[in-house]
């Protein structure tokens, strides 16, 4: 199985000095909830004016690079942790991108049949973002979990869970999508059919969003959570929202 690339072997694209002094490194880790392999491309960036800034990448760096090997298998597999840094508000946004090839069944005929999903294409190319501002504070070392996995109203949503409490959920959809960087190997395609009249779908949902539309998975995002950092996310609600500096606890 190939080794998994680090974020600590991309140059940035500008100096670290060029970032906020108040920038934020927490530390990033994809887990795979499915029960499938997958082989993937995660990129995330600072997209400030136009331009990506302090690129990090899970799995492979680009899209291209996606193989029928997985690297990341499925039933809660996970990646090594990377470092990002998340600069102030108002600075620019935390872009995300996922693009993957999925190996989920054996066909009979000694093959493996595999499905590619990537995020659905915006308008005017406008990146997929996070805000991991709004709900409250992030801390050095903390722990941002990319968990990807099989839902009631979609078949495998990202979600991107941060350390003050609030989330941020994308639906994927058959065929890649966008990328920060790179090219990818085939055309992004629009919503999968059964996808295209879901309200919201273009965008990420928050975690108030989500635990009002699926309060179990929101709740099985707190659970993942608490079983990766040993934090429980609903006693950090309950204390940003005391403080006046996050959402209302669900």
């Amino acid at each position: 199985m190939r080794k998994l690339a680090f974020a600590a072997l991309l140059p940035a694209l500008l100096a670290a000095s060029q970032l906020p002094a108040d920038a934020t490194v927490v530390q990033v880790q994809m887990v795979n909830n499915t029960e499938y392999g997958i082989d993937f491309s995660l990129q995330m960036a600072n997209y400030v004016h136009g331009e990506m800034v302090n690129r990090m990448f899970l799995g492979q760096e680009q899209t291209r690079q996606i193989d029928y090997i997985p690297i990341l298998l499925g039933q809660g597999s996970v990646t090594p942790f990377a470092r990002y840094s998340i600069t102030p508000p108002n600075y620019g946004l935390d872009a995300i991108s996922l693009n993957m090839r999925m190996r989920y069944t054996w066909n009979g005929g000694y093959n493996w049949d595999y499905q590619e999903l990537g995020m659905l294409s915006k308008l005017f190319g406008v990146p997929h973002e996070c805000d991991m501002h709004a709900a409250g504070p992030i801390s050095d070392g903390q722990t941002v979990l990319l968990d990807l996995r099989k839902a009631g109203f979609w078949p495998y949503l990202l979600s991107e869970v941060l350390p003050n409490g609030d989330s941020c959920t994308f639906y994927l959809s058959v065929n890649y999508g966008p990328v920060l960087w790179g090219e990818t190997r085939a055309a992004p395609g629009a919503a999968s059919p059964g996808l295209r009249d879901v309200p919201g779908v273009g965008r990420a949902m928050t975690g108030a969003e989500l635990a009002r539309a699926d309060p179990a998975l929101h709740a099985q995002l707190d659970e993942d959570y608490l079983r990766a950092t040993g934090i429980d996310l609903r006693a950090v609600r309950a204390r940003n929202q005391a403080a006046g500096s996050g959402p209302a606890a669900p």
